[in-house]
């Protein structure tokens, strides 16, 4: 008798076990379906940052370009202003030097004929005295 009752028991819950296991492999095949989905739109997510980062950098890399192309530009103007300046000061510097050279070349003349007269003079002194003597 236990086993008829056994038996029935089985025959009973067996259909509903099997009947309440189809659904759930429904649900895990539907869970992994949808998980595939996901898995995908994440990948599709993914693609479409890293290809945005990429856009990004490359605009960034633009624009570092365009500033190192105006601070090198700027930099060739200062430094070609600081040459032309000091060309100008040697310029000038040797301008000075000249006349200043000049102008101490015209000092020696002064002083030499200064001396020159002194020694005329006193020539000239020495030969009137001659002729008076």
């Amino acid at each position: 008798m236990k086993t008829a009752i056994v038996f029935l028991i089985l025959i009973i819950f067996l259909p509903v076990s099997l009947w309440s296991q189809q659904p759930e492999k429904q649900t895990i095949e539907e869970r992994l379906i949808r998980l595939e989905a996901g898995q995908q739109n994440l990948e599709q997510r993914l693609e479409d940052f890293r290809s945005d980062v990429n856009t990004r950098f490359a605009e960034l890399r633009t624009d570092m370009n365009q500033r190192f192309d105006d601070f090198q530009f700027w930099l060739q103007i200062i430094f070609g202003a600081v040459i032309a300046c000091l060309g100008a000061i040697l310029i000038q510097w040797m301008i000075m030097w000249k006349r200043i050279a000049k102008v101490e070349a015209q000092v020696e003349d002064r002083i030499v004929l200064g001396y020159r007269e002194e020694e005329l003079r006193e020539i000239k002194r020495r030969i009137e005295k001659l002729e008076a003597s």
